[in-house]
């Protein structure tokens, strides 16, 4: 029987050392394609993946060896993992590893925001000296809507409690969770009192287009908008309307539908142009749980969930 683990992504060293002590044979390949990956997986025993491939049926079909997926990072949309099931292919991810700087990331799109700390810093570097139009909103006495309550969420609201912050949450799988200033709320209620809404959501067939334009439609207080999560959680076209109609104070994400740049189509590279031609737009480039930190973290969790350290 092969000992093969293929490795498709760039991962920390601690996953390779490990890996090979345990005596497996590593085909490191970070940049290999789909098709590539399709003609070799038949000899692999365990695969390691991010978010760059698609595992499907039809390259899981070919895995005539394959024992485990490790997922480095969170989200499982683009490992089909009911097919993997039928097969006994364990399937493992790690949220765990990157929820901390997540939650951190997520308070800093939203500071910077309130702060107008990334647009002003623009407007000076252009010569611009602008102080009364960049009067900030404190964060302090707010109330903050958390929709999705998992790893990131969590995590999320855990960054927030050195702030004095109410903090409304809403999570249709998970209950029990409300402690102190949290409080857990249906989403017509976060829409109708929040000043902050950040998504914390897989990307699932329920999740698609979550943030659509009847849910711009339902805010209330003209909250900011952050998202960490999966793009296409977010409908962009509705983000730019309620941009445009002033439903949404500013937005902060970390992604969007399809990533990188890159692989926008026409319409899509002019709809992101819309959507920076607002001061209060932020976008960063699916950073959000890149730290150091969580590089080496989720390679720990995921060899921890395979039983391999």
């Amino acid at each position: 029987m092969s000992n093969q683990v293929i490795i498709t992504a760039p991962v920390h060293p601690f996953l390779l050392e490990t890996l090979q002590a345990k005596g497996f044979e590593l085909l490191y390949e970070p940049e290999i394609t789909y098709e590539a990956l399709s003609a070799i997986i038949e000899n692999a025993i365990g695969l390691i993946v991010t978010t760059r491939l698609k595992i499907d049926a039809a390259i899981l079909e070919k895995a005539n060896q394959l024992k485990w997926i490790g997922r480095i990072g969170s989200g499982m949309e683009l490992i089909d993992t009911e097919f993997a099931a039928s097969k006994n292919i364990k399937c493992v991810s790690s949220p765990e590893g990157n929820r901390t700087t997540v939650g951190e990331h997520s308070l800093g799109l939203l500071l910077s925001l309130m702060n107008r700390i990334h647009s002003s810093s623009i407007e000076v570097q252009a010569g611009k000296w602008i102080r009364d139009a960049n009067r900030a909103d404190e964060l302090t006495g707010k109330t903050v809507g958390i929709i999705g309550f998992g790893n990131t969420g969590t995590a999320f609201a855990k960054v927030l409690s050195g702030f004095d912050v109410q903090i409304l949450a809403h999570d249709i799988y998970k209950t029990g969770f409300e402690t102190g200033p949290i409080q857990a709320v249906s989403l017509e209620k976060i829409q109708a009192e929040a000043d902050v809404i950040s998504l914390h959501l897989p990307l699932t067939q329920l999740t698609k287009h979550y943030a659509n334009e009847a849910f711009f439609n339902g805010l209330i207080k003209c909250p900011y908008f952050i998202s960490t999560c999966r793009g296409a959680v977010t409908d962009t076209n509705a983000l730019l309307q309620a941009l445009q109609k002033g439903q949404i104070r500013g937005v902060g994400i970390d992604v969007i539908e399809n990533e990188p740049l890159s692989n926008l189509s026409g319409p899509e590279r002019a709809l992101l142009a819309d959507l920076q031609a607002f001061p209060n737009f932020l976008l960063t480039p699916h950073i959000a749980g890149y730290s150091k930190e969580a590089y080496y973290k989720m390679a720990k969790v995921v060899l921890e969930k395979l039983a391999l350290i």
